[in-house]
């Protein structure tokens, strides 16, 4: 059984101390605010894209995190919050904020901070970042493991596929190969169900081939009424040495949207389970990579497991399984549903409305992100917490819903 990781901070994890600079989510590429010339993810709303980077802020430590404008600061924006709950239970593990507006703010920020090792999920273009910028040697790594197109270098155990460049994907030959139904995903990093269209009808096939048009992709077999979709965290330090930071089950859309976490905070996963997320950590560590992965393996109806996908970078469920801690404080067994919620008004109107829960530890939020030139609803990821109850859930996430706190990021 594998040692369980004890680290609670980006820094820790990444092994940066107070020289690190963590951008928690999708690459922010100079030109992304050009319409036409960006990555795929920049299709999506900005306000999406910066409510994601809004997750992780309460698990930075030493290193700096920065994040788009409209991501709340807990120890700028919520003063009364801060020098109370949020100081006292998470003061060391938040780091400084810096805060960035449009495309190249933060490349100013980054160019006077040279000695400093970025933290990302994804590089940045060569002539914007030089590669020892990096908190690996090899920056590239990155999109290699992230790259569902090549899961099968680091598993044995994939749901067979076949990856095809975007000039045949755009084509008709390369479905001779393939019966419905499938799935088509992105090849490239991707995260959320964003890059993921399930396949049952032609139709579908065209509206994919339209979404994902340009693009690199993977085709896979659908596999139908699994049992269960787990996403293990584990961490890898330096020298290779593996440990559990721990699991969860993913709460999955019909549409493959990735809607949250089911966690047990004190469930470990099964030998076999474990032994195919330590073979790809593995074969990661072997390639100079170190860090934090959360692996996607879904359990089939006939039991069988398939690793489905790859995350190597910090996870929507990484902030509750270093805060595993504080909830242990007034939980027994403490189970949480987590994700994004949505409530009208602004975020201290939302923590002065649902101030007893909190204090109580029955909301965890980790991450807020307010734009009132948007709109004037708070998005706040969080957890909600039960002891160890199904039923518990059910009736707290409705009574919460009830005052105005619903589920969904709503953008």
């Amino acid at each position: 059984m594998l040692e369980r990781y004890t680290g609670c901070t980006v820094s820790e994890a990444y092994a940066t101390g107070s020289n690190g600079i963590h951008m928690p989510r999708y690459p922010y590429y100079a030109a992304y605010d050009l319409p036409g010339e960006c990555h795929y993810y920049y299709r999506r709303s900005v306000q999406y894209l910066t409510c994601q980077t809004a997750r992780f802020l309460l698990i930075g430590g030493e290193a700096t995190t920065l994040v788009k404008d409209g991501v709340v600061d807990f120890s700028q924006d919520l003063t009364p919050w801060w020098h109370g709950f949020f100081q006292e239970h998470f003061g060391k593990q938040m780091g400084e904020i810096v805060r960035y507006a449009g495309g190249h703010s933060y490349l100013e920020y980054l160019g006077n901070h040279p000695q400093s090792k970025l933290v990302v999920p994804h590089p940045y273009p060569a002539d914007q970042i030089a590669s020892d910028h990096y908190y690996l040697e090899n920056p590239e790594l990155i999109v290699q493991l992230n790259d569902k197109g090549r899961m099968a270098d680091i598993s044995s155990h994939c749901i067979p596929y076949e990856v095809y460049d975007a000039a045949t994907f755009a084509g008709k030959t390369w479905r001779e190969h393939w019966e419905l139904p499938f799935v088509i995903k992105l090849a490239a990093p991707s995260g959320g169900g964003d890059g993921v269209a399930i396949c049952q009808t032609e139709a579908d096939v065209q509206a994919a081939q339209e979404r994902f048009g340009g693009h690199r992709v993977k085709v896979e077999h659908f596999i139908g009424g699994y049992l269960a979709n787990y996403n293990l965290n584990l961490h890898v330090d330096r020298d290779g040495t593996i440990r559990f930071i721990g699991g969860s089950e993913q709460r999955i859309s019909a549409s493959a949207r990735y809607e949250g976490n089911f966690i047990d905070l004190c469930w470990h996963p099964s030998p076999e389970l474990e032994a195919i997320a330590v073979e790809i950590a593995r074969n990661a560590a072997h390639l100079g990579w170190f860090g934090v992965c959360g692996l996607d393996v879904i359990k089939a109806a006939d039991g069988k497991l398939y690793f489905i996908d790859p995350n190597f970078r910090l996870n929507g469920s990484t902030p509750f399984h270093f805060i595993r801690e504080h909830f242990l404080t007034h939980f027994q067994r403490p189970n949480l549903e987590t994700g994004y919620f949505c409530y009208l008004g602004n975020p201290l109107a939302f923590l002065e409305t649902f101030r007893p829960e909190i204090e109580k530890k029955i909301l965890m939020p980790v991450g807020l992100y307010y734009d009132p030139s948007y709109d004037q609803k708070t998005r706040v990821y969080l957890a909600q917490v039960t002891e160890n109850d199904v039923d518990a859930h059910v009736s707290l996430r409705d009574t919460l819903a009830q005052r105005g706190l619903l589920p969904g990021i709503h953008l």
